[in-house]
């Protein structure tokens, strides 16, 4: 009766064991696997928070023109997080739009790219070339001189936040060239000026009113801006900035007012949300925005840097790798934003990431590694 009872009593362990590991199991099977938004969440969560990390982020990526993700973290102004709908400067990725104009006017046979930007331009300054060619504007192979290196330019913009700078102004600023038009690719906000200036003559509307005739209104991107010519709608996700070099970075939101805007204009003038910037890349790049003939020139590299990343420069373009992948797009870096926005065409993924501080000691390195840590994330899980 006792052995019989024993057997009984293991018996009835070995069930009660044999339950438990199949609920530790199910357990253990519960646990769900970090998805690609998690994972993608992960890498901005790691990049952002105090002085040596980025304050604010916000990121879109689509595939084939659907959004898949968008992405947010940090803050705008102290305590206030960043959300989807802020718009950011967007530095120099304006460069694209103001290229993809040009190219939408030559498509309408209202100019040609072998023009002389005297043509179109009553230029007086000795320092500009009269000869140089819309294309060679586009390529950046002018050898103008950058007019935001003269060394008046800023005292002129800070002595007066509220007062808009004027074309004429802007122009006066470009100094003696840097080279021969034609020589070499030498990067250059003065050649996005001009551009700017030669689609105002052409069209005799201001730059931002063309942009929003020819692109935002009929790809119905309502949330990109050129706050050269339009306000900018709420909420903007405040701009922070190490403006003294002391590493730390202030909010410098109520200096930006018009004196600001203006100074940036063609070359940087642009404030969007990362969403629709992503869209943007891939009308661009990839959907109707331009026809098959501009896209082309447009991502064709007449300039290859030598560089493990950016690899060349098309019309208002950069031919960059990330994620082992060839991408077309650009950076931007303006008074307390950066930028990123790339289009990869086999994968047809376009991403935008934001964010709200410059000239911080650890922000390109930061934003590189954010950059290249989302493309190789995306890209692996497609």
């Amino acid at each position: 009766m006792n052995f019989n009872k024993g057997i009984l009593t293991i018996g009835i362990y070995c069930i009660v064991l044999f339950f438990l590991s199949c609920q530790k199991d199910q357990d253990q099977e519960l646990v769900p696997e970090p998805t690609t938004a998690d994972r993608l969440q992960l890498l901005i969560d790691e990049k952002i928070g105090g002085d040596d990390k980025l304050i604010g982020v916000a990121v879109s990526i689509r595939v084939d023109g659907e959004e898949r993700w968008n992405l947010v973290g940090g803050e705008s102004a102290a305590g206030k997080p960043i959300s989807s709908d802020m718009k950011f400067g967007v530095g120099s990725v304006t460069k694209t739009a103001v290229a993809a104009t040009i190219l939408k006017l030559e498509e309408e046979g209202l100019l040609s790219l072998d023009d002389s930007v005297g043509l179109w331009l009553p230029l007086n300054s000795p320092n500009i070339d009269r000869s140089i060619t819309l294309f060679q504007l586009l390529t950046h192979f002018t050898g103008i001189k950058d007019y935001l290196q003269h060394p008046d330019i800023w005292a002129t913009v800070e002595a007066d936040l509220d007062h808009r700078l004027s074309a004429e102004q802007l122009v006066n600023f470009i100094g003696e060239p840097i080279n021969t038009p034609g020589v070499t690719h030498e990067y250059s906000n003065s050649n996005y000026l001009l551009l700017a200036l030669v689609v105002e003559e052409v069209t005799q509307q201001v730059l931002g009113d063309v942009m929003r005739s020819r692109f935002w209104d009929p790809l119905q991107l309502h949330n990109i801006y050129f706050e050269g010519s339009e306000n900018v709608q709420a909420p903007i996700a405040a701009a922070w900035r190490d403006s003294d070099g002391d590493g730390a970075l202030e909010d410098i939101s109520g200096e930006y007012r018009d004196a600001y805007h203006s100074v940036f204009y063609g070359p940087a003038g642009i404030f969007a949300t990362a969403s629709d910037l992503s869209m943007w890349a891939y009308h661009l790049y990839q959907g109707d925005a331009l026809s098959d003939s501009s896209q082309r020139k447009m991502q064709t590299s007449y300039f290859e840097y030598g560089h493990p990343i950016f690899l060349g420069y098309g019309l208002g373009t950069r031919k960059n790798q990330y994620g082992g992948k060839t991408t077309w797009g650009h950076t931007g870096g303006v008074r307390g934003y950066g930028a990123h926005m790339f289009y990869e065409p086999s994968h047809k993924v376009s991403i935008a990431i934001l964010n709200n501080q410059s000239r911080s000691k650890n922000g390109p390195a930061l934003r590189h590694e954010l950059s290249e840590g989302i493309w190789k994330e995306v890209l692996s899980s497609l």
